[in-house]
């Protein structure tokens, strides 16, 4: 059964739910087989870094950690951080850039190792994130939950948009939200194999590379510590965005009808997407940094791959508008 027909299925029995808001727009799944298949894979994944993460923890208490297996965290911390967004955010949600054939495999491989549920649940979600961004229908929002509803405390709105929202009977309908990535054979190829580049992210290279420097010792702690721990830190860096950056930091931009913050400690640890204020103003824009002191590495890595000739069409929609602006401006004094 295709994912049309389980949202054919799951539209017609949409008044079967009272609980859900009547509000509620189109494109979200209640309950189901692909909701239960949600759920199965996050509760794997999360058993799976909860677990790894407190073993590798014990590990570095008892065994200790050196230079093997902390340079390797640092190098699968920064591919994993590049690739959720470069890869999945500005390039395949919002296109902020066209890449050439190789660039986008390396930067799909990166996103998808970060074991963040497939590039296809990716995209739509976040899609729907901005389409209802803190109002029915947001997926993650700490003010709503998936149906629509309000949280009796602002606890266990934080809950639900920092993990919370990966274990509810709700989900993103990606024939809606998604479809051109249905279609792309490079992400469908991605989303299909996601088990195999979770494995290589948190075991593979990290066993591979430990072994090679420190034998079986060195492999055990590289895989503990560089493998499962630090994919788990990562993937907590990157839901933060969606729990911190709607509660705290400050609003550059207080036109856009979310809650969306800037939040500039998260901004170092994500690369710049805890810019999200700037990002929520300008969503299509490759570069989002407003001041000297807004880190973008995100962003100085696609001007990179641009000036390389890598990528091409690289989107900067907030300098239009600034010379938009100007112009309006201009007339204005002209015409006095």
């Amino acid at each position: 059964m295709s994912v049309a027909d389980y949202h054919d299925i799951e539209t017609a029995a949409a008044p079967a739910h009272p609980d859900v808001h009547p509000d509620m727009p189109p494109g979200v799944i209640v309950g189901g087989p692909l909701v239960h298949a949600k759920l199965v894979e996050s509760y794997i994944l999360m058993g799976i870094f909860l677990s790894g993460s407190v073993a590798g923890l014990m590990w570095a208490f008892l065994q200790g950690v050196t230079w093997i297996e902390w340079s390797l965290f640092a190098i699968m911390y920064t591919v994993t951080t590049i690739g959720i967004g470069v890869g999945a955010h500005r390039m395949l949600v919002h296109r902020s850039f066209k890449p050439n054939v190789v660039v986008k495999f390396l930067l799909c491989a990166a996103a998808q190792m970060a074991g963040q549920g497939s590039l296809l649940k990716w995209v739509g979600n976040h899609r729907r994130h901005h389409l209802y961004a803190d109002d029915v229908g947001d997926p993650h929002s700490p003010y709503l939950d998936g149906k629509g509803w309000a949280f009796a405390t602002r606890l266990k709105g934080w809950l639900h948009a920092h993990n919370g929202w990966l274990f509810d009977d709700t989900m993103t309908d990606n024939s809606v939200y998604a479809k051109d990535m249905l279609a792309d054979p490079m992400v469908m190829m991605f989303t299909r194999t996601r088990w195999f580049w979770y494995m290589l992210s948190l075991v593979v290279i990290p066993g591979v590379w430990g072994y090679a420097f420190g034998g079986f010792h060195g492999m055990m702690g590289t895989v503990l510590f560089a493998g499962l721990l630090r994919g788990y830190l990562m993937v907590m860096s990157s839901v933060a965005v969606g729990s911190v950056c709607h509660r705290i930091g400050y609003r550059r931009f207080d036109e856009t009808r979310d809650r969306s913050t800037n939040e500039l400690i998260l901004s170092v640890l994500t690369f710049g997407e805890g810019l999200h204020n700037n990002h929520h103003r300008f969503p299509r824009d490759a570069y989002i940094s407003h001041a000297w002191y807004e880190p973008d590495l995100n962003g100085w890595i696609i001007r990179g791959l641009a000036r390389l000739g890598l990528v091409r069409d690289v989107v900067d929609a907030s300098k239009l508008h600034r010379v938009r602006a100007e112009g309006s401006a201009n007339a204005v004094e002209e015409t006095a």
